[in-house]
């Protein structure tokens, strides 16, 4: 583990990006060696810079591989629709499931792991999603998974659709979703979600939290992952998505 000097240097270079909206011209070698409890560290210090607290997590997990959180603030959870101000280039957005949680989930005194049907019953239900990102890390050379985790994987924020309590027979592995930005087309497809089952990566979320000795929380978000990436929305423009059984989702960008 870093000490905590070296997780608060990092957290002033990271939260100083996050004011500024630019990119780091590139990675200092506090970057280097990071573990992934340096790396939540790195964003926890870095949230109480910037005087935010957690309203929620991105989460990304391929099948039983070690998988990778962000933290998102809870001022950047917006309820659709929104307009919302983005930069001149525009900014990168993806169309996810996310969940919200209405129990806790704490660690566990006997450090029993939580299993797929208690992490669904705390669910209180899902919703259609637009993660918005925001590159603070350079991008060449490309940051390893454990830099880009001290950065909460590029997250910005979050825009939320209403969520559906009845939402066990609605997120599956081959659901249709489609994103529109103004008349184009940019995703039409069914499933394809990078963790197959969009709930899939919650379960390694709850149980990596828990053993942080934190947990899930009710009220908290969760977003899963993209479907067919990201896209990017310009000023002037209108992103819908839209999620087989979901209630749509609309973000305009100024």
């Amino acid at each position: 583990m870093l000490d905590r000097t070296k997780i608060g240097s990092l957290a002033v270079i990271l939260a100083e990006a996050r004011r500024s909206g630019r990119s780091l011209p590139e990675l200092t070698v506090e970057f280097a060696g990071l573990e992934p409890g340096d790396a939540d560290a790195v964003q926890e210090a870095t949230l109480a810079l910037l005087g935010e607290v957690v309203g929620g997590y991105k989460v990304f997990q391929v099948a039983a591989n070690p998988g990778h959180l962000g933290l998102i603030p809870a001022s950047r959870i917006f309820a659709a629709p929104v307009s919302l101000a983005v930069p001149p280039e525009g900014r990168r957005i993806e169309l996810e499931i996310a969940f919200r949680f209405e129990r806790d989930l704490p660690g566990r005194r006997d450090g029993r792991r939580y299993g797929a049907d208690e992490v669904a019953e705390a669910v209180g239900g899902a919703f259609a999603a637009f993660e918005l990102l925001e590159n603070r890390l350079p991008s060449d050379p490309k940051p390893s998974p454990i830099a880009a985790r001290a950065d909460a994987m590029g997250n910005w924020g979050l825009v939320r659709a209403e969520p559906v309590a009845d939402w066990r027979r609605l997120v599956r592995a081959d659901v249709p979703v489609r994103l529109m930005i103004g008349d184009r087309c940019e995703i039409d497809q069914c499933g394809e979600h990078p963790s197959g089952d969009p709930f899939h990566p919650l379960v390694w979320l709850a149980n990596a939290l828990a053993d942080r000795g934190r947990g899930l929380r009710a009220g908290e978000v969760v977003t899963t992952g993209a479907f067919g990436g990201a896209r990017l929305l310009k000023a002037g423009e209108t992103a819908v998505g839209s999620i087989a059984g979901l209630p749509s989702i609309c973000v305009r960008a100024e």
